[in-house]
């Protein structure tokens, strides 16, 4: 972590399994992480000045956010299982509360005090983007990717008026085979 004053980095975990995909509490109180130091991926928080870091998924957990009261936070599970999840920020049962976005895609989906937009990446003929409303329960399409996103990456931002959304998409994909000779 580093001020916004600026000045020296300054380590927040300290244990030596990987440590990803940070986000803020509501308050600013905590920091959210994905950490594979049980075996499996859970989503963890820590306090922001430092000290023990709590487990909050118990099932499997990656990337997620908390909701604008900042009472649950939801959250993907990563790159095998689909779906939005939500669980109590002081702790209870998590709750799926969306099938998409698909296994993979577990950072194209964006919370909003109204509701989650979302990539589904089963529409025909390309993904869409849709939005899940909290109040009724319905969802709205409300765009499509010209393209496919690209798996495995955070791909989607919402702006906090809900009125923008940013994402990215794979225009180009390449490769290139390489031959090396007299290896030894």
């Amino acid at each position: 972590m580093i001020q916004a004053e600026g000045g020296p980095p300054r380590r927040i975990t300290s244990d030596a399994a990987n440590h990803v995909v940070p986000s803020w509490s509501r308050d600013g109180r905590w920091i959210y992480f994905a950490s594979d130091k049980t075996g499996i991926w859970q989503v963890w928080k820590i306090p922001a000045e430092g000290g023990q870091s709590v487990q909050v998924s118990r099932q499997g957990g990656f990337a997620g956010f908390e909701s604008a009261d900042g009472k649950l936070f939801y959250y993907a599970k990563g790159l095998t299982a689909p779906g939005i999840w939500k669980i109590p920020v002081q702790g209870g049962e998590e709750t799926r509360v969306l099938d998409y976005p698909s296994a993979g895609y577990w950072g194209y989906w964006g919370i909003l005090d109204k509701g989650i937009y979302f990539v589904n990446t089963d529409a025909k003929p390309h993904p869409t983007i849709e939005f899940f409303s909290f109040a009724t329960g319905s969802t709205t399409k409300v765009g499509a990717f010209e393209k496919q996103p690209s798996r495995g990456s955070a791909g989607l931002g919402v702006s906090p008026d809900g009125r923008r959304i940013l994402y990215q998409q794979t225009d180009q994909e390449y490769s290139n085979i390489m031959l090396v000779e007299n290896f030894r």
